[in-house]
């Protein structure tokens, strides 16, 4: 439903650039004639004079500002997150994290010109990603996901998800509030180090059963094992004097 909404004001969104905000149209009654030829004119009359008000108008603005504060704004298009996790997801054999998510939708695609400084901006942050990904996949690092997420962007904060869309809160995600999250991830990380610190316990446990269950080699009675030195003493000094 939130996605049909989202359908649902890109759509309005679309007509009021068209043709609402035609640079050409002066006066409100000329726009009220420059309706799509798809609506009705009570329909079209509906949105000319909302847009016209100006508790309207000053919303947009404010809005319009918003949206120029975004450091990085996405490159998915009409795609939504939901059906971009799924693509994924058959890629991955049903595996999907948000850094996956981040990687894809701020990966330039198209040739479309943007924003030179918010595309730096996810540019370095892809790579810098996709580096630490690299890193652990060769042993130089055992990040999580969404702690490499975190070494690159930071936290989460204000109950906002980040690289999801606007249809997925912190708490729907880590399955905490946002209060208890720092909590939570320090949880996840002392389970991480004690399940590290018993695995290396079964091993020397087994190293050691092993060392138990091993037969003992004979060792020869002290004496012997000198006399046996003493002969070879004896006969690297015959074959030394033979050679002189």
């Amino acid at each position: 439903m939130k996605h049909a909404q989202q359908l649902f004001r890109d759509a309005r969104s679309k007509l009021k650039r068209k043709y609402f905000n035609d640079t050409r149209l002066k006066t409100k009654e000329e726009r009220l004639k420059n309706k799509p030829s798809e609506m009705t004119k009570i329909e079209w009359k509906f949105l000319v004079d909302h847009w016209s008000y100006e508790k309207f108008k000053e919303k947009s603005k404010k809005a319009s500002e918003s949206r120029a504060h975004q450091k990085m704004p996405h490159y998915n298009g009409t795609k939504s997150f939901a059906r971009l996790s799924q693509e994924i997801r058959q890629k991955n054999e049903g595996k999907c994290s948000r850094v996956d998510v981040l990687v894809a939708s701020r990966t330039r695609k198209s040739k479309k010109a943007v924003n030179v400084l918010t595309l730096e901006k996810n540019t370095l942050a892809v790579d810098e990603i996709k580096k630490l990904k690299e890193q652990r996949d060769q042993g130089l690092n055992d990040k999580t996901d969404e702690q490499i997420f975190q070494d690159v962007l930071g936290k989460d904060t204000h109950g906002y998800l980040r690289a999801y869309g606007p249809g997925k809160s912190i708490t729907q995600h880590f399955k905490v509030k946002p209060s208890r999250l720092d909590l939570s991830q320090e949880l996840i990380e002392v389970k991480k180090k004690a399940d590290q610190l018993i695995e290396e316990a079964r091993k020397a446990a087994k190293m050691l059963e092993w060392k138990l269950k091993r037969p003992k080699k004979k060792q020869k009675p002290l004496g012997m094992m000198w006399i046996e030195k003493l002969n070879k003493t004896m006969q690297f000094g015959r074959r030394s004097s033979i050679n002189l």
